[in-house]
């Protein structure tokens, strides 16, 4: 074995020592890119199941709503006479240039208005005016801030309540005149959480 002189020896040894970390370094970043990647894969995998998990127990939903054939997307102006709506209230068809804003109403809108926010995505919920105060508040209690949702009284309904989207339509009588029991009140949450935002321009305001 070559005899090696001292500063040698301590250049060998300081060598060894920083070969070691070097190793132990990119042993250490190893474990954490590991320990990264088993996290990401587990919240990954947490956000997929949540999400499978919602899109199944809605599937699974007892839905009431009855699909009506598309009659279009044809605009016209204010006031312009179309032919007959196919449904009551309409799901799709002739359907004015502008659209209504989201929210709570008070009075009648156009219906081929609120045909457009239909497009949109929009959920419409119509009740007859003499609904009572108590269903009126529970409707109203389904708009949230932001929400593509209109709820408004509308005369021409022959249900008390009726919940449109695009080319959908649920409408129905309460067991009670004076509120909605909770089985009715998941009924309309229910076709909510399916038909919302599931209009041909659901990315539209």
């Amino acid at each position: 074995m070559e005899n090696l002189s001292s500063k040698e020896l301590y250049e060998q040894k300081k060598n060894k020592k920083l070969a070691g970390e070097k190793i132990t370094s990119k042993f250490r970043m190893f474990k954490k890119i590991l320990i990264w990647l088993a996290v990401v894969l587990v919240i990954g995998g947490g956000i997929y199941w949540f999400v499978k998990d919602s899109q199944e127990k809605i599937s699974e939903r007892k839905i009431y709503a009855v699909e009506i054939s598309d009659q279009g997307r044809n605009h016209i102006d204010v006031g312009v006479a179309h032919p007959t709506y196919n449904s009551n209230p309409p799901t799709s068809g002739w359907h004015y240039e502008e659209w209504e804003s989201k929210g709570v109403y008070k009075e009648q809108q156009p219906d081929e208005g609120l045909v457009h926010n239909l497009e949109h995505g929009y959920i419409w919920i119509s009740y007859r005016p003499n609904a009572s105060s108590e269903i009126v508040k529970q409707l109203e209690n389904f708009y949230g801030f932001g929400k593509k949702i209109i709820v408004e009284p509308r005369k021409e309904n022959d249900a008390l309540i009726a919940i449109a989207a695009w080319n959908w339509l649920d409408k129905f009588d309460p067991v009670s005149g004076d509120s909605l029991n909770d089985a009715e009140l998941k009924r309309i949450n229910d076709f909510i959480d399916k038909y919302i935002n599931q209009g041909p321009e659901p990315n539209a305001p």
